[in-house]
């Protein structure tokens, strides 16, 4: 039956149901949450009692207790009002509402349930974690003590339970501070199926509610033929609720100490992160020559705010004392150095866009006196709702002032207007005019035009230049849709003219903005095939090309595409080898297939115009179930340029991975560099997985090579307790 309100024998029983959040408290080590004696509670029992003359109200008998989500079973509980004191005895047993399950076979709290002693706890956690102690006795309503306590995340053997788990760590003593919420264990040891294999005097951790605790992190230990033997142990300092600062020092047997930090702090509109390091170690600088404690280090920092809803602002800070700094480290391993400052707002159909740029190269031949420094880098966007017949307007604007210590500089204002209509044919076709006139204005310096050379060893001039681009294009489409039984298809011609001048490419112009130029089928139809706004695409040309999708009513997919393009006129502007320096361009393409999901290829190609000849092959392949899955990547490039940026280039890279029992997995990698046919790199690996441990163990050999890195094998390890953390070396 159901109980509410005050009524003193009530209160009584109810009391006994605070008894349940208090038997909770040792198990799940939490704090003891008021029960409010005004929710109905929910009490059964074979018979109740009270003693008048003992002042003792007594439920005996298969007692359920429920309350707010916690129930309470037990043959007896009894409350002497006299004394204040409550207990539960037999068979007790309590169900919280998170999930957790704790048994008992006696329970007793006093002095308002501050105080408190139970007797043979076992705890079955929400996540099937395990915990058992002798006895436990919470005191000054803030502290709990576990006597002889066991705990672990392991499944039991289910045909012998006896058995001992995989792993359990075990204590003396075990004391939860709720205040502090912090666990301490005295005297503690780890067993692995039994047997100790680890001892500590002391050592303690947060309690699960907390989600942030300063403390010292998971270790690592390692070896490099610079390095000599490496050690690092992070040290995790909390500085308040939105803010926190770790310490990771790696100390290091030939180069001394480095002193590595993060710090982060999170603000009502915006956020800090912090990174960096710095030595006095040895340094081969690009000459050769030896630089004996010389300083290196870095940084690596973010800065985000928002203005308001509109408008927001931001900082990336990225810089090395030298070029091999974060290799030799095992920091990262980037060719390029970005530090961007930024401030951007987005507006309805509106956006502004002001940037900074400064980069700093890694590679040997780089220079940072060349590096180009953007200050400032202006982008507007604006793009109408749709108007008269269905038309919209686009105007893109830019500004941009770009200099160099060494070499040349360039300052451009772009204005870019266009107008977009679509059509839809009475017979199913479909058509799209665009109609686009870019402007743009130079002041340049140190520009030589024979050459595209950032830092010209010949006479250099300033000047002052511009052009005007109109471009009108009209492109068709003609999707034919065919369906059967479980399938359907789509063929689809294309086709597109577009009509633009010749030239428009003045050698006065200095290109640093466009130089990643990749013929391929992304951007076959599109008006300006460049990536930036340094170079145009210039003339008039016709762009054709045939797509066929078919899809399954099962899920599986597959597409085709193959086009090319034909210029009246040849474009010089084009690198030899680039596949569009003629007039009749190289073909390109694309196959993707997904029958199954256990099976996805994409192919990419292109293919020389007069013999046919591959001139880029590109494959990406997924493949298998979990029992053997292949992960593949092919590229291959041949061209005719002389230019760094189309040199031949073939690579593969495979990774070969088997789940090969519920809990064991290996893996195997290797990249292949076929041009030289040397291997870059080759990784095999082993995992243990199940519901308590981790164990991951990985052999590696790299062949890289740049100055004082040197190739070299590597072997990690990595151990990961459920719940505990994990230690590893490397």
């Amino acid at each position: 039956m159901w109980f509410g309100g005050t009524n003193r024998p009530i209160a009584i029983l109810a009391a006994a149901v605070l008894l349940a959040a208090a038997t909770a408290t040792f198990a799940a080590a939490q704090d003891v949450l008021p029960v409010d004696t005004s929710i109905p509670a929910l009490i059964s029992a074979d018979s109740i009692s009270y003693d008048e003359n003992l002042g003792i109200v007594t439920a005996s008998g298969n007692v359920e207790i429920s309350q707010d989500g916690r129930v309470l079973v037990a043959d007896t509980v009894s409350y002497n009002l006299r004394t204040d004191v409550v207990t539960a005895s037999g068979n007790v047993s309590v169900v919280e509402a998170s999930g957790d399950i704790v048994f008992a076979d006696f329970v007793e709290l006093t002095e308002n349930l501050r105080e408190g002693f139970i007797r043979d706890i076992r705890v079955l956690l929400a996540d099937r974690s395990r915990l058992a102690a002798a006895s436990g006795l919470r005191t000054g309503g803030r502290k709990t003590v576990f006597r002889k306590g066991v705990y672990s995340p392991c499944e039991l053997c289910r045909d012998d339970p006896t058995r001992a788990p995989l792993w359990q760590l075990k204590a003396v003593e075990i004391e939860h501070d709720q205040e502090e919420k912090i666990i301490r264990y005295r005297d503690a040891w780890m067993e692995i199926f039994g047997v100790p294999v680890l001892y500590t005097p002391y050592f303690s951790h947060p309690d699960p509610t907390v989600k942030r605790k300063s403390g010292f992190l998971v270790p690592t230990i390692g070896a490099s033929e610079v390095l000599g033997g490496t050690y690092q142990h992070p040290y995790y300092w909390t500085l308040g609720p939105d803010q926190d600062v770790t310490f990771s020092p790696i100390f290091t047997s030939k180069q001394g100490i480095v002193a590595v930090g993060e710090y982060r702090q999170l603000l009502p509109n915006g956020r800090i992160d912090l990174r960096g390091s710095g030595t006095f170690g040895d340094r081969i600088d690009s000459d050769g020559v030896t630089s004996e404690d010389a300083f290196r280090g870095h940084i690596d920092s973010t800065v985000r705010f928002d203005i308001d809803e509109t408008w927001r602002w931001g900082i990336d800070a990225q810089r090395a004392s030298d070029d091999t700094y974060l290799r030799i480290y095992n920091f990262s391993s980037p060719r390029t150095l970005t530090s961007r400052a930024f401030a951007e707002g987005f507006d309805g159909r509106n956006y502004l866009a002001t940037n900074a740029y400064i980069y700093q190269g890694l590679r040997a031949t780089d220079r940072d006196s060349e590096s180009p420094i953007v200050l400032p880098l202006v982008d507007y966007n604006y793009v109408s709702e749709p108007g008269i017949v269905g038309g919209k307007y686009t105007l893109d604007g830019n500004l941009l002032a770009l200099s160099r210590t060494d070499g040349r500089d360039s300052r451009r204002a772009s204005v870019g207007v266009g107008w977009e209509l679509p059509y839809n044919g009475p017979l199913g076709d479909l058509y799209t005019v665009t109609a686009r006139v870019q402007g743009d204005g130079y002041w340049t310096n140190g520009v030589d035009p024979a050459t595209d050379a950032v830092n010209p060893g010949g006479p250099t001039q300033s000047d002052v230049t511009g052009r005007v681009f109109p471009q009108l294009a009209v492109q068709w489409r003609y999707p034919w849709v065919r369906s059967a039984e479980g399938m359907h298809q789509v063929i689809e011609p294309i086709a597109q003219a577009v009509f633009a001048p010749n030239g428009s490419n003045p050698d006065e112009i200095p290109n640093e903005d466009s130089l990643d130029f990749e013929f391929d089928d992304t951007n076959l139809f599109s008006l300006n095939r460049f990536t930036g706004l340094d170079r145009v695409d210039p003339g008039t040309r016709f762009d054709y090309g045939l797509k066929w999708t078919v899809t399954g009513d099962g899920g599986g997919y597959a597409s085709a595409f193959a086009g090319q393009s034909y210029r009246l006129n040849e474009a010089d502007v084009f690198a030899q080898g680039s596949g569009v320096e003629d007039k009749l361009s190289d073909i390109v393409g694309r196959v993707q297939v997904r029958p199954t999901y256990d099976l996805n290829l994409l192919y990419r190609f292109r293919l020389d115009k007069d013999n046919l000849e591959f001139r880029r092959n590109e494959v990406n392949l997924n493949t298998g179930p979990p029992a053997l899955n292949l992960d593949l990547g092919y590229i291959s490039v041949t061209s005719d340029s002389t230019e760094d940026e189309f040199d031949d280039r073939e690579e593969v890279n495979w990774t070969l991975r088997s789940q090969i029992t519920r809990y064991w997995s290996v893996y195997g990698g290797q990249r292949i560099d076929l041009g030289e046919n040397q291997t870059r790199q080759i990784r095999i690996g082993a995992v243990y997985q199940d519901d308590c441990i981790l164990v991951q163990g990985v052999v590696e050999r790299n062949f890289f090579e740049d100055r004082e890195i040197k190739p070299e094998d590597a072997f990690f390890v990595s151990i990961v307790f459920k719940n505990l953390g994990g230690f590893g070396n490397n």
